[in-house]
């Protein structure tokens, strides 16, 4: 078995609901996102994905998300899309802080057929004393996968 990691660097990020921020600003090392008190909205990921390999059809293990976000912001879901459909879903989450290399799986490693999406569902908090503390910076996004032989 061969195993491929493909990354995207942050910059790459498309925003489901931009009015829902105040501030999206890509850099060198991430891109950085302000929220706006109470409000939530997804980061989209999509990464040019290999389905075929020597003839042989690829299966996506899992998706690695580096981030941080500060105080007052917070990822609460990461769902992983193949083409139009789920296949992965982590909900109900409250990731703050540092996360420089969390780890998201995908069940039954299935063959990739369409092109993946990594979707982060962010949410800020209602009480948040500044824009500042409702900063998040999305490193990359990664997926690893493999072919069965």
């Amino acid at each position: 078995m061969s195993q491929y990691t493909m990354w995207v660097h942050g910059v790459n990020m498309q925003v489901e609901y931009p009015n829902r921020l105040t501030s999206v600003r890509a850099t060198g090392p991430f891109v950085r996102i302000e929220g706006t008190r109470g409000q939530n909205t997804w980061l989209h990921f999509p990464l040019p994905t290999l389905a075929v390999v020597d003839d042989m059809r690829m299966n996506i293990e899992r998706a690695t998300i580096s981030f941080r976000t500060r105080d007052h912001a917070s990822v609460h879901e990461v769902i992983i899309y193949d083409g139009e459909s789920r296949i992965a879903e982590h909900m109900n989450l409250d990731l703050r802080g540092e996360h420089l290399n969390d780890t998201f799986d995908v069940p039954g490693n299935p063959h990739i057929h369409k092109g993946i999406n990594v979707t982060l569902g962010v949410r800020f908090d209602d009480a948040a004393p500044d824009v500042r503390s409702m900063q998040i910076e999305v490193i990359g996004v990664g997926l690893e996968y493999s072919s069965a032989n």
